[in-house]
């Protein structure tokens, strides 16, 4: 019998892909276990209570994050300091943007923010919000793949 060698080939390499994703996914699974109990930072407060069983809250104690959007550690950023609480989280997971809209719209006025306007230019979505003291800016974008979130917060300066 004649087997075609592009046959062959093909088999193969979708086992060994096939193998390899497995065994980057359990990996994966481990990993971020992992970082969540090793590290201070991004670990979800437990202090305040949610109201949505569906979202956490990271550095931010007033920003929930939708359980779907995975943090992306490397590119996040948040600088504390007795005073000072600022940065970026910066989130990946697959959402639909106008879900995910109305999930910020909704989560942000439970935690005493208020919206102060919406750009939007697909595939793309800023939201700004503002409470005292606190301003914070959300990139959206969606992809063939998946949604890419940039939350930046922000303490303002009185009076402004």
């Amino acid at each position: 019998m004649i087997v075609r060698k592009g046959l062959k080939v093909w088999g193969w390499s979708i086992f060994c892909f096939g193998v390899f994703g497995l065994m980057l996914g359990c990996g994966s699974v481990l990993q971020e276990q992992k970082k969540e109990t090793s590290t201070g930072m991004s670990v979800p407060q437990s202090g305040k209570k949610l109201d949505r069983p569906d979202a956490r809250y990271y550095d931010f104690e007033d920003i929930q994050i939708p359980n779907e959007l995975k943090l992306d550690r490397g590119k996040s950023r948040v600088f504390q300091s007795p005073n000072l609480l600022a940065g970026v989280l910066v989130l990946d997971g697959y959402i639909e943007v106008k879900s995910l809209n109305n999930f910020f719209k909704d989560a942000m006025v439970k935690d005493n923010w208020q919206a102060k306007g919406r750009f939007q230019l697909p595939p793309k979505t800023v939201l700004l919000f503002e409470k005292k003291n606190k301003r914070c800016v959300m990139f959206i974008e969606e992809t063939m793949f998946n949604t890419h979130v940039e939350i930046w917060a922000m303490p303002t300066q009185d009076g402004q």
